[in-house]
């Protein structure tokens, strides 16, 4: 397996049974995946939870999908927001019905992008607004299907890689998963947001 397929989506760590996978960066900061040969047992969920592995079915609906353009009307929502503050409205209608929305939230020490899950409203700042970096999904994937069996609503967002990379994990259709991407055109370097980071903290 080529590590230049990879989107660094982390559905692999999430499904290996006996956490023999670990992301390492790579000299330009990516985040690529990392297999413990010696723990592996070989079972090949790895390979079968991959997006860039698995065979994509064809689309079986040729018509077009319907399009909606979508504004919220708060100003202040739209103000702490980077695209028209939909964001906001869908996950207070997830987090109403006592719902876990995921999305990506800049760490602590504002050194890294990792995906947490909220579940209290004055909480959703932080993950508003993008972050124009890789962000590390970590064991999100397995939280939020811990939650989806017990029959809460999640709401899950993340770029087109990593809604794939959960879809592919998760293996099966939840009615009460919605999850929301967005158009990308590739993620930029944690390692390199990290050195900027640290240039202008000086």
């Amino acid at each position: 397996y080529s590590s230049i397929n990879c989107t660094g989506c982390e559905s692999c760590v999430n499904v290996c049974p006996i956490n023999c996978i670990v992301f390492e960066q790579n000299d330009e900061g990516f985040f690529y995946p990392h297999i413990d040969e010696g723990k592996c047992i070989h079972c090949g969920k790895c390979a079968r939870a991959c997006p860039s592995l698995v065979k994509k079915e064809e689309c079986k609906e040729q018509n077009t999908p319907e399009a909606y353009a979508i504004i919220n009307n708060d100003l202040e929502q739209r103000k702490s927001s980077s695209s028209g503050g939909v964001f906001v409205l869908l996950a207070k209608r997830i987090l109403g019905h006592q719902g876990v929305v995921f999305g990506a939230a800049f760490s602590d020490d504002c050194k890294s992008v990792e995906h947490i899950a909220v579940t209290d409203e004055k909480e959703l700042h932080r993950l508003q607004g993008s972050k124009y970096v890789q962000s590390r999904i970590g064991k999100a994937y397995s939280e939020a299907e811990q939650h989806l069996k017990m029959g809460r609503e999640v709401l899950f967002t993340g770029t087109p890689c990593q809604i794939s990379g959960l879809l592919a994990y998760l293996g099966k259709e939840y009615d009460n998963l919605f999850t929301q991407d967005f158009i990308c055109h590739g993620v930029a370097s944690p390692g390199l947001f990290r050195k900027y980071r640290d240039y202008i903290s000086k």
